[in-house]
C-alpha cells in the first residue's frame, strides 16, 4: 500500500503521556474553582481524562453548575498542568520521535487534546515544522462533539493537507474506531502505556514503534 501522507495522534504516539496525578490535580481545583470545595474522588476521576459531554453534564446537575463555565474551568487547569509538565521535561518526545523528520510526505495532528496544548508541546520541543496541520480541540465545551472516535477532525485535517490516502496512526481503540470511520488505514501503536489493551475493533497493522510506521509509509516494511 502506498500512503501519501501521515497522520498521528499526539499524546501516547509523539510525545508521553501527561502525568495521571497531575490531571487529577487540575480536575480537583477546577471543581474548587467552580465551586465546590470538597469533590469527591468519583467526580474528580471522571473530569480528569476523557471526558464525554454526558458526564460533565451529569456532574454539573448534581452540583448545580453551568457546564460551560465548569469545562472552561477544567481545561484551563488542565493546560496548566501539562505545559509544566512538559516545561519540567516529563512530557516529552518518545526516542523514536526522530524518525519522522526524514519522511518525504506531508504529516499532521490529530488530538482529543487541546490545540493549544498540543502546539506549546510540539513547538517547546522543536517539531511543530514537522506537521503541516493539526486538529484538536478547542477549550470550550463545544468541542467535546468532536473528539474521536467521530473522524472529524481526521477529515479536517485530510482536506488541509490536500491528502486523500494517510496512514493514521494512534494508541487507542478510539482511534482505530475514528481510522476506520474516515474510511483510513489505522496503525495501532503498542507502546508501555497500552501494551495489554484489548482492542474490539481490528486495526489495519500493530506496530511497536515509529520506525515501523516510517516503513509503512515508504513502502519498504
Amino acid at each position: 500500500m502506498t500512503y501519501d501522507s501521515l497522520l498521528l495522534d499526539h499524546d501516547g504516539v509523539v510525545v508521553t503521556l501527561g502525568d495521571t496525578a497531575a490531571l487529577v490535580e487540575a480536575a480537583h481545583t477546577s471543581l474548587q474553582d467552580a465551586g465546590i470545595e470538597n469533590p469527591p474522588d468519583d467526580v474528580v476521576d471522571t473530569l480528569s481524562i476523557s471526558v464525554a459531554d454526558d458526564e460533565l453534564r451529569e456532574i454539573c446537575e448534581r452540583y448545580g453548575l453551568d457546564p460551560d463555565r465548569l469545562w472552561q474551568h477544567r481545561d484551563d487547569r488542565v493546560e496548566e498542568a501539562l505545559r509544566a509538565e512538559t516545561t519540567a521535561g516529563r512530557k516529552a518526545p518518545y526516542d523514536d520521535v526522530d524518525v519522522l523528520g526524514g519522511l518525504p510526505v506531508p504529516m499532521g495532528i490529530v488530538s482529543n487534546n487541546q490545540t493549544r496544548i498540543v502546539e506549546f508541546v510540539l513547538e517547546h520541543y522543536d517539531l511543530r515544522d514537522h506537521f503541516g496541520t493539526i486538529h484538536a480541540r478547542s477549550p470550550t465545551r463545544e468541542s467535546l462533539t468532536r473528539k474521536k472516535p467521530r473522524p472529524t477532525f481526521l477529515n479536517d485535517a485530510m482536506t488541509d493537507l490536500s491528502v486523500s490516502n494517510p496512514l493514521y496512526v494512534g494508541d487507542s481503540e478510539s482511534d482505530v474506531i475514528a481510522g476506520k470511520r474516515a474510511g483510513l488505514d489505522v496503525a495501532f501503536l503498542r507502546r508501555n502505556h497500552n501494551t495489554d489493551t484489548s482492542l474490539a475493533v481490528e486495526p489495519t497493522y500493530e506496530v511497536s514503534g515509529l520506525d515501523e510506521v516510517s516503513a509503512l509509509v515508504t513502502g519498504s516494511a
